[in-house]
């Protein structure tokens, strides 16, 4: 038995069919979901199993990471390193070094 397009959901023949995303296409019908640009096997770009072109592919969006126990305690602990103060060095004056003029200073 022949499969069902994915878009029309219409037979897909062999002479006609694309096997993409998991899914069958006819070729006419692998088209961008926003523009309904023609797509073939070398220009689009799969989000969701859906076909994009160049143009419309979906941005990746930031995802929230949870509260979880271990998180919590990185971040504290990564607070608490960008807290701690390093002493401060003094450069010495040449009055304290002796035999070196103020020239090398």
């Amino acid at each position: 038995m022949n499969p069902m397009c994915s878009k029309c959901e219409r037979v897909v023949y062999p002479v006609e069919k694309l096997n993409c995303l998991d899914k069958f296409w006819h070729k006419s019908c692998f088209t961008c979901e926003v523009c309904q640009m023609a797509l073939n096997m070398r220009n689009y770009k799969g989000f969701n199993k859906r076909p994009y072109c160049n143009a419309h592919y979906p941005s990746a969006t930031f995802t929230v990471v949870a509260d979880t126990p271990e998180n919590l305690r990185l971040k504290a602990q990564s607070e608490k390193q960008s807290t701690v103060t390093l002493p401060s060095f003094t450069r010495p004056t040449c009055s304290s070094r002796p035999g070196v003029s103020e020239s090398h200073c």
